[in-house]
C-alpha cells in the first residue's frame, strides 16, 4: 500500500484521477440506463447490439485522429475541452426526455458521439500519466487507471440499478455530464501539457505508419494486441448484449438484478486492479497476461455450470472481472516500457481504436445468434472467445517484461 500511499501524494496526479474516476463513474451509469431504455423500449436483442455498435464503431473513426491531436497540442487543454463538450452531448436525454421528445435514435446518436470522442480519453490517460509520475510508480498508476474504471464499473451500475425505477433512465444520464463538468474543473489543476519544441519537430517527421511499423515489428505489442482484440468481442460486445437479457429473461430480474451482475464484475475487477498494482509477483508479465485472459474465460463457464441461479451468475462475473482486471494495468507497463515518448499519443491510440473496435463485432453476432441458438450457447461462445487466446499467446510473450 506504500506504493498507493506515495502516489497520491502528488498532486496533480491525484487530481487526475479523481476527475477521471468521476467522469468513469457517470459513463458507466449512462450506459447501463442507455441500455436498460433500448432493452425496456424494444425488448429486442437486435436492438441491444445495434447500441453496443454505436457505442463502440466509432472509435474506428475517431481513435486515430485523437492520437494525432493528443502529440500535437497541448493535452491538458484537449482533454478539457472533451470533457466539456461530451457534458453537453449527454445532457440532451434528460432535457429531451423531460419534454416527452426522447425517441431511439437519439440515444443511438449520444452513444456515437461517445464512441467517436472515447479514444480522447483513453488515450489521453497514459500519454497524460508518465508526465504527472515517476517514472518507477508507472505500474502503480497504470493499476490506478484501472482501478478508476473498475470502481466505476461497481457504483455506476449498482447506483444506476437503484435510480432506473425510480426517476427513470434517461434521468439517470444527468449525473454523467455532471461528472464530465467534474472532471473539466480537476483538469484546471493540471499544468499545461504541450509537446516540447523538440518534440513537435520530431512529429513532422513522423507519421502513422512509424506506430504500425512498431506495432508489427514488435512481437508483445502485435501479440497482446491481438489478444484483446479478441478478448473484447467476447469480454466486451457479446457479454454487454447477453448480460441483460440473462438478468430479466434467465434469472427473472430486473435493472436492479442486472445492476447486480455488472456490479459483481466490477467488485472483481476492483480486487484484481488492487493486486495488480499493489503486488510485486517474480513472474514475467507476460506469462501473467496469458495466464489471466485464459482464467476470465474459465470463469465465464461458471455460469453455464450453474445455469439460472443468480448465486452463481455473481460468482461467475465476479470472477471473470478479478481475472481480467489485471490484463490492462500489466499489459500497458509494457507497452509503456516499448513505445517512444513521440510516439505514444498515436501508438496507444492506435492500438486502443484496434482492441475496442472489435468490441462492435462480438455485439452484432450476439444480436443475431441468441434468437437462434439461445443465450446459453453464446455464453459458451463468449468464454471460448475471450479466454483461448491466452493459451494461443503463451509461447510468444510469456517471458516479456518491464524494467520499471
Amino acid at each position: 500500500m506504500q506504493a498507493y500511499a506515495s502516489i497520491f501524494r502528488q498532486d496533480a496526479f491525484r487530481w487526475f484521477w479523481l476527475g477521471a474516476t468521476a467522469s468513469a463513474v457517470g459513463d458507466s451509469m449512462t450506459r447501463v440506463a442507455l441500455t436498460w431504455y433500448v432493452f425496456d423500449t424494444t425488448n429486442s436483442p437486435e436492438a441491444l447490439g445495434w447500441l453496443a455498435v454505436a457505442y463502440t464503431a466509432p472509435v474506428l473513426m475517431g481513435g486515430l485522429l485523437a492520437g494525432v491531436v493528443l502529440d500535437r497540442f497541448d493535452r491538458r487543454t484537449v482533454l478539457l475541452a472533451d470533457s466539456v463538450f461530451r457534458g453537453l452531448v449527454v445532457m440532451l436525454v434528460p432535457l429531451l426526455a423531460a419534454t416527452d421528445r426522447l425517441q431511439l435514435w437519439h440515444v443511438y446518436a449520444v452513444a456515437v458521439v461517445y464512441g467517436a470522442l472515447m479514444m480522447v480519453s483513453l488515450a489521453g490517460g497514459p500519454t497524460v500519466v508518465p508526465s504527472l509520475v515517476q517514472a518507477d510508480q508507472l505500474a502503480t498508476a497504470n493499476a490506478l487507471e484501472m482501478l478508476s474504471f473498475t470502481l466505476s464499473g461497481v457504483l455506476g451500475p449498482l447506483v444506476a440499478g437503484v435510480l432506473i425505477p425510480r426517476i427513470g433512465a434517461p434521468n439517470v444520464v444527468l449525473f454523467d455530464a455532471c461528472s464530465y463538468f467534474a472532471f473539466a474543473l480537476a483538469l484546471t489543476r493540471l499544468p499545461s501539457l504541450p509537446p516540447a519544441r523538440a518534440g513537435i519537430e520530431q512529429l513532422r517527421r513522423v507519421s502513422l505508419r512509424d506506430s504500425v511499423d512498431l506495432l508489427v515489428r514488435n512481437r508483445v505489442l502485435l501479440a497482446t494486441t491481438l489478444m484483446f482484440m479478441a478478448f473484447n468481442i467476447g469480454g466486451n460486445g457479446a457479454l454487454s448484449v447477453w448480460l441483460p437479457l440473462l438478468a430479466q429473461d434467465v434469472l427473472g430480474g430486473g435493472p436492479e438484478l442486472y445492476g447486480l451482475l455488472l456490479g459483481a464484475v466490477a467488485l472483481g475487477e476492483v480486487l484484481g486492479s488492487v493486486a495488480a498494482g499493489g503486488l510485486r509477483l517474480r513472474i514475467p508479465l507476460g506469462t501473467l497476461i496469458c495466464c489471466s485472459q485464459a482464467l476470465s474465460g474459465a470463469a465465464l463457464l461458471l455460469l453455464l455450470l450453474g445455469w439460472g441461479a443468480a448465486a452463481a451468475a455473481c460468482v461467475g462475473l465476479l470472477l471473470f472481472g478479478l481475472t481480467s482486471a489485471p490484463l490492462t494495468a500489466w499489459a500497458q507497463t509494457l507497452r509503456m516500457d516499448i513505445i517512444p515518448s513521440r510516439l505514444r499519443g498515436r501508438t496507444f491510440a492506435l492500438l486502443r481504436t484496434l482492441m475496442q473496435g472489435t468490441a462492435p463485432l462480438g455485439g452484432v453476432l450476439a444480436g443475431l445468434l441468441i434468437p437462434v441458438v439461445g443465450i446459453p450457447l453464446v455464453v459458451f461462445g463468449t468464454a471460448l472467445v475471450t479466454g483461448t487466446p491466452g493459451l494461443i499467446g503463451l509461447p510468444s510473450i510469456k517471458d516479456a517484461d518491464s524494467s520499471y
